[in-house]
Formats: structure tokens, C-alpha cells, sequence
């Protein structure tokens, strides 16, 4: 793998980082990284042609408005996220990184065990109550995952997907500026799971801005190399993370996981329930 460039991350950075990181809330409860989600079969399908369902083609209504927005959303993300991101890469040991994802990750407990419930999901809701449990003690903070190891694994639950088990229709694709990805639905859906996350119940301000920040730039950093094979092997990137956005979205109110793709295999890495631009 080629050695990535050296950055230092300068305050001018993260003083950006911080001005956006309040915006950058909602996007944490997005199932999947939006740039990362052209990385799985779906997207490379679209990018060729291939498979795609008609509804998840064809339901954009919304392109004039979202295709500048995603248009500004890479920009950001090339020019601002990414290099801090290479920047944290290039000093931070990889087996920290996924430290700070599994802390950041053992936060969001409140949200997905209230929406196991209100999906009438017991058993994932035990799964989830046990891992957080067994990550916070046992696994000091969270920020060791042994519930993965133990067969507590980690999986998504949102409010979004809650109202689409409760049969409200997703509406067309949406692209937010920032927050990426999502769809009338999926938007209620973010507001509502933002007042059940742990840093935002108990941090101030200030706290969860720079918790924001640190999440952002850790999860992207997680994902240079695949976001990066993404834009390089999609055709039209804005439809293959459209495509890989419906689809996921799709299956997980279906009640699939992300490796329940019949007899396909499905590439997401374990931290993809984070979110990163565009």
C-alpha cells in the first residue's frame, strides 16, 4: 500500500471541524457512511448497470436539488475531512482508531435498544442491553468490544428504520448538505434518535462538539482506502451511493443484517454504522 502523505492537523482545522460538528449530529445516526456504502455489491452493480431494483432507480424525483448538494458534500469532504482524516491516519495506530469507534459506538446503546423495542425486537434489544453492559464494564468505557467476541455482535437500529417497520412510506432519496444521504422519513427519524444519544444527554455544548469532531474524523480515517476504491471504480459516484443508500436501508427495515444478502456476500466493515461525508 502506498505510504499516505504526512499532514499536520492545524488549528485552523479543527476550528472548521468544530463549526461544523453541531450539523454533523444527525449524520451519526445514518445507518452506514454514505461515501463508504458505494463500497458494497449494490453500488458496483449501479455503477455498471446491474441489478438494481426499479424503485431504488428510479425514485428521485429530487436529483436537480440533490445532485449540486452532494456536488458540495465531496468538496468538503476532499478538501477538508479527508486531509485531517489522512492527518489522524498517519499519527494515530490503527488498533486505536477502532478503539474510538467502539467507544463512540457503545454511546448509541440508548437509541438502538428504544428502537429494538419499538420494532417489538426482544431479542436484539437483550443482545444490545448485554453487549453494552459487558463493552462499558468489562470493556472499560467501550472502548474494547468484547460482546462481539462473546456473540452479542453489533447491529443497526434507528428511528427511521423503526416507522418503516411501522409502514410509513421512505419518500424520494434526499441529500442533505453535510449530513448526506437519507429521505423525509430517515430525516424524523435522525432528530428523534439525536435526543437518545449518551453525549448529547449528558455533555455540554462545547464537549459534544469536539466528541463530534473526534468521531468524524476517526470514522473517516477508518474508511480512506475504501471510500477512495469507491469514487475510483463508480461510474456516476452520486448514483452508486444512492443505490447502496436505498438498498441497505431497504434490507435492515426488512429485518436483514448487513451480511444477509441471500447468496451474495456483503463487504461492510465493522465501523459502518458511523457516518462520514459526503
Amino acid at each position: 500500500m502506498t505510504p499516505r502523505l504526512r499532514y499536520r492537523i492545524t488549528a485552523p482545522w479543527l476550528a472548521a471541524l468544530a463549526w461544523l460538528a453541531p450539523a454533523m449530529v444527525a449524520g451519526f445516526a445514518l445507518p452506514a457512511p454514505a461515501a463508504a456504502q458505494a463500497t458494497i455489491p449494490e453500488a458496483a452493480d449501479a455503477a455498471t448497470g446491474e441489478s438494481a431494483a426499479p424503485e431504488t432507480v428510479g425514485d428521485d424525483p429530487w436529483e436537480p436539488f440533490n445532485r449540486p448538494i452532494f456536488a458540495f458534500n465531496e468538496g468538503l469532504d476532499r478538501w477538508l475531512i479527508k486531509p485531517v482524516a489522512q492527518g489522524w491516519d498517519t499519527v494515530m495506530p490503527r488498533p486505536v482508531q477502532v478503539s474510538i469507534d467502539n467507544f463512540f459506538d457503545n454511546l448509541r446503546f440508548p437509541a438502538r435498544f428504544v428502537n429494538d423495542l419499538l420494532q417489538g425486537e426482544l431479542d436484539p434489544a437483550a443482545v444490545t442491553l448485554c453487549r453494552f453492559v459487558v463493552n462499558t464494564t468489562a470493556g472499560l468505557g467501550g472502548f474494547i468490544d468484547w460482546g462481539s467476541g462473546m456473540g452479542l455482535p453489533r447491529h443497526s437500529a434507528d428511528f427511521g428504520q423503526t416507522l418503516g417497520r411501522w409502514g410509513v412510506p421512505p419518500g424520494p432519496y434526499l441529500v442533505w448538505p453535510v449530513f448526506g444521504s437519507s429521505n423525509p422519513r430517515d430525516t424524523v427519524g435522525i432528530a428523534a434518535d439525536s435526543y437518545l444519544d449518551i453525549s448529547a444527554l449528558f455533555g455540554d455544548l462545547a464537549t459534544l462538539a469536539t466528541a463530534r469532531v473526534v468521531q468524524t474524523v476517526n470514522t473517516r480515517s477508518l474508511l480512506l482506502d475504501e471510500v477512495d476504491a469507491a469514487r475510483d471504480a463508480s461510474f456516476d459516484f452520486y448514483v452508486a451511493v444512492r443505490t447502496a443508500y436505498i438498498e441497505r436501508r431497504q434490507r435492515l427495515i426488512r429485518g436483514m443484517s448487513d451480511s444477509e444478502r441471500g447468496d451474495d456476500e456483503l463487504y461492510f466493515p465493522d465501523y459502518s454504522d458511523q457516518e462520514v461525508l459526503p
